[in-house]
């Protein structure tokens, strides 16, 4: 201290000192830019603002405090120097707010940025009144007059500073309103997946600037249990640790399934971790995935939003999570959406490949009667193209096909018409037809289908099968006639190459007369039976009492049984059994199946006729305690000259199959558990008014 006072003065080592210091600096200055050099993404970012500012702050601080100093020998600047600290303050704050330097999270809420606007607008105000001490009156009236411009001017100044501190404070620009906006309007209006999910991974991105963004879909079914795998990812930052395996690890599935809530790594980090959330918290910070959104339609997980953390090293703030959430239950529905359209493609696909490929025509209309559906098949049977007929009324359609549909739709019920005539403008085929209607889940009819086959190829089959089966029945006919006149023809033809040698043997002659008579009549009863198998059904019908032809029949055969000492026994029933029918045929028919019995039944045994009703059927059954059909035998028993006794004809059975088939009834042959034969036969009830005759 001088008279002169404060004064300075520097030893030898001084410049020592200088020299040791400066080399210390700028060896700092190489290290932390070898560093910075080798850092990469974030950690580059936050060194590099570490080391402009302590590169800035001390290089002013050596300057005023080291170096002018050193070279001039005065410390007029040296009160400066500590001042450059704030560089330093100011950038790393700034790696603070804006890069999570030293990974501290600094949450600045909305209400600190407008007050700070206010105070900023207000600077002005409050500096011009300290000037006012120094005016004159014309001055201070000029004052007064911009204090009010400025107080004006404040809102505006305001909003000003406001924006400039959210854009500087948050950094991620996103017009919520508008995001929300046209994502929904793109979610609603698009079906494909494929094109949905890059819409949407990109929007979460991009609204948070985020390190990639992922989604996943859930693949599992309910005996796997849940797994959900990538569908779609997108990186932002090449540098980025952030992962997106092709499984979602079964922590986070887990607790996506159970909580159907967001899951925010720093807040489950905060948390007493401990067991499953420990491991949870573990596999989210592995992936580096900072924010899971769960997709969720009708109460249930169907996929997950995966993001990563933000480029700017920011939290997620509640207007981003509500921004996120929002999305996320929109896109839950759509995904949604979207897969079940899929399916409904698919099905259409396969259903459209099957109707197009079978041989039947398939026509579907809607519930005004606008056809939807005309396939191939129906093209080739109408005659008409699919592009003349599609999204046209009924009217267009063949009419016996579009009668049947619009009666399906106005009933509800389906329709079967087997044989209707349809006309392709060239020729006329029958076809069966079936309408069925469609309904929805609560009842509606929402439109029909009908269905309809070309019967020409079957109607050919028909008529190539009945004259194969004339042809067989001729043969078999001409065979059996053949052989039942053959051994009379034998006897015959012996008797008349000996007559001419002993024609004088008078025993010889009448032998002769005997069995030529006898072998004649035997061809004659044949022919008889032949005749009466050939022409059955000439009598006019008349409505009987089906009990009355069975009891003569009965009647007829009742000693014939008693001498076999078999019980013939008959259960009729107490009210009439009307059909329409020819008594002496359908007594024939009975006496042939009691004869037949009676053959077959030892002595001792038991036959007994039956008769029951239905609504619109008559049943009879002659059942017997004979040794029964074999079984490979039983459908051709009805077959003319077809017996299974040694001396039988094989046209008993045969005549009362065609006497059966000529009053409209069914007869078979069955064999009973207990041993014995059952033959059936199944008369339709008459519908008559008439009072039955008996004979």
């Amino acid at each position: 201290m001088t008279a002169a006072g404060l004064t300075r003065e520097t030893g030898p080592l001084y410049p020592l000192f200088a020299t040791y210091f400066l080399l210390a600096w700028l060896t700092a200055l190489v290290v932390i830019l070898a560093k910075w050099r080798r850092a990469r993404g974030r950690a580059r970012v936050q060194l590099h603002y570490l080391a402009l500012g302590a590169m800035i702050s001390s290089a002013g601080a050596i300057t005023t405090n080291l170096i002018l100093p050193l070279l001039t020998g005065r410390s007029i600047y040296a009160s400066i120097g500590p001042h450059f600290a704030l560089v330093l303050v100011a950038m790393v704050a700034h790696a603070i707010i804006r890069h999570r330097l030293m990974d501290v999270r600094l949450v600045i809420h909305r209400s600190l940025t407008f007050t700070l606007a206010l105070l900023l607008s207000l600077i002005p105000v409050a500096v011009l009144p300290r000037l006012s001490d120094h005016l004159a009156p014309d001055e201070l009236v000029a004052l007064i007059l911009a204090v009010v411009a400025v107080g004006v001017l404040i809102p505006l100044t305001r909003d000003v500073t406001g924006r400039l501190l959210d854009r500087y404070v948050y950094r991620t620009h996103v017009n919520y309103q508008r995001t929300l906006r046209t994502t929904s309007e793109t979610l609603t209006g698009v079906l494909d997946l494929t094109v949905l999910l890059p819409i949407l991974n990109h929007t979460v991105g991009a609204s948070t600037n985020a390190a990639g963004a992922s989604v996943y879909l859930c693949t599992g079914t309910v005996r796997s249990g849940p797994g959900f795998r990538r569908a779609i990812t997108e990186k932002r930052d090449t540098q980025s640790s952030f992962d997106t395996p092709d499984e979602a690890p079964n922590e986070i599935v887990t607790a996506l399934t159970s909580t159907r809530d967001l899951l925010l790594t720093d807040e489950i980090g905060r948390d007493r971790l401990s067991g499953g959330r420990e491991r949870l918290h573990n596999a989210l910070t592995q992936l580096n995935w900072a924010l899971v959104l769960p997709l969720v339609s009708e109460a249930t997980v169907i996929g997950a939003i995966v993001v990563g953390p933000k480029l700017s090293g920011d939290p997620f703030y509640p207007q981003d999570l509500d921004l996120l959430m929002t999305l996320a239950n929109q896109a839950g529905v759509a995904v949604k959406n979207a897969q079940l359209y899929a399916q409904v493609l698919l099905a259409n696909e396969h259903l459209n490949n099957i109707v197009s490929t079978i041989e039947s025509g398939v026509v579907a209309v809607d519930a005004t009667g606008q056809v939807s559906l005309f396939n191939r098949a129906a093209e080739q049977l109408t005659g008409l193209s699919g592009e003349q007929v599609r999204l046209q009324p009924l009217s267009a359609l063949p009419a016996s096909v579009g009668s049947m549909l619009a009666e399906t739709i106005a009933g509800g019920g389906a329709r079967t018409q087997p044989e209707v005539q349809i006309s392709d403008g060239a020729t006329t085929r029958p076809i069966i037809c079936t309408t069925s209607p469609l309904h929805d889940q609560t009842g509606a009819v929402l439109g029909a289908v009908a269905v309809f086959s070309d019967l020409t190829p079957l109607k050919a089959l028909e008529v190539e099968r009945q004259r194969a089966e004339r042809l067989t029945y001729f043969e078999m006919l001409a065979s059996g006639i053949a052989h039942e006149i053959k051994n009379p023809l034998v006897a015959v033809k012996t008797f008349a190459q000996l007559l001419p040698r002993r024609r004088g043997d008078d025993r010889f002659v009448a032998e002769f007369g005997r069995v030529v008579g006898h072998e004649i009549a035997k061809m004659e009863r044949l022919l008889d039976r032949l005749r009466a198998l050939s022409r059955p059904g000439e009598r006019p019908r008349h409505p009987i009492d089906l009990r009355a032809p069975i009891g003569d029949a009965i009647e007829a055969m009742r000693q014939v049984f008693a001498e076999k000492s078999v019980v013939l026994s008959a259960a009729m029933g107490p009210s009439p059994c009307t059909i329409l029918g020819d008594h002496s045929e359908l007594e024939q028919l009975f006496l042939n199946l009691l004869m037949n019995a009676h053959e077959v039944t030892a002595p001792g045994g038991m036959v007994r006729v039956e008769v029951a009703t239905t609504a619109d059927r008559a049943i009879v059954a002659v059942v017997d305690t004979g040794p029964g059909v074999p079984p490979a035998l039983l459908e051709r028993v009805f077959e003319p000259f077809f017996s299974t006794k040694e001396r039988g004809s094989g046209l008993g059975l045969a005549i009362c199959a065609s006497i059966a088939q000529t009053h409209g009834a069914r007869i078979k042959a069955t064999n009973r558990d207990a041993g014995g034969a059952v033959f059936t036969v199944d008369f339709p009830v008459a519908v008559t008014a008439t009072a039955p005759v008996s004979a």
